[in-house]
C-alpha cells in the first residue's frame, strides 16, 4: 500500500506540472513500464483515487480525485507524526548526553563535521548552559568539551574522529 501511495504522489506531482501528461510520461516519472503503469492506473481508478476522462478517441486525461488527495494527505500527516516522534526521541537522547557531560564539568559541545540535526545539539547546549561550537573535521579535538562527530562525516573520517575521542552522533541516536 505504501508503494501505491508513493506512486500516486508521483502521478499527482506529474499532473500538477503537466495536466495533459500521457500514460508514457506518468510511467517514465514513476520509473516503471507503460504496461505496469496501465495496471496501476486501473487499480487506482477502482480505488477511486484517479478519474479518467476521454479527451478524444486515442487520448485519456487523468485527474486525482478527492479520495486520492485524502489518501495523500493522510500519508503526509503520518509522515509528519513519525518525523516529530523521531525528533523528540533524538532530542531526549541528545539532552541526556549533554546533561551527563555538564555533570562531568564539560563546558562546550563541539560538533565536528556536519549534521542534519545540528539544531538539536544547539538546543541541548543552550538548555544545559554550555556553549555550542562547530568544528572542521581536521580541527584539534577540544579538551573539556563533549566532542561529537556529525553523521554526515564519511566513514573513514568518522573512525578517525572516534579514535581521537569524539562520540559518533549515530551511536547517541541509536540508544
Amino acid at each position: 500500500m505504501n508503494n501505491d501511495v508513493a506512486t500516486l504522489q508521483v502521478i499527482a506531482d506529474t499532473l500538477e506540472n503537466d495536466p495533459q501528461a500521457s500514460q508514457r510520461i506518468l510511467a517514465e516519472n514513476a520509473g516503471m513500464s507503460i504496461g505496469l503503469m496501465n495496471a496501476v492506473i486501473k487499480r487506482f481508478v477502482e480505488r477511486g483515487w484517479i478519474m479518467l476522462t476521454n479527451v478524444n478517441l486515442r487520448k485519456l486525461s487523468y485527474a486525482i480525485t478527492p479520495e486520492g488527495i485524502a489518501e495523500l494527505t493522510t500519508r503526509s500527516q503520518s509522515f509528519v507524526r513519525r518525523t516529530f516522534a523521531l525528533a523528540n526521541k533524538y532530542n531526549e537522547s541528545i539532552c541526556q548526553i549533554v546533561a551527563a557531560a555538564k555533570k562531568q564539568d564539560k563546558k562546550a559541545v563541539c560538533l565536528y563535521g556536519n549534521s542534519y540535526i545540528k539544531f538539536l545539539l544547539i538546543y541541548a547546549s543552550q538548555n544545559f548552559g554550555v556553549s555550542f561550537v562547530e568544528k572542521d573535521v581536521n580541527d584539534e579535538i577540544q579538551k573539556n568539551a563533549l566532542c561529537i562527530a556529525g553523521e554526515q562525516c564519511e566513514e573513514e573520517v568518522m573512525a578517525k574522529l572516534v579514535k581521537k575521542g569524539c562520540i559518533n552522533l549515530l551511536d547517541i541516536l541509536e540508544n
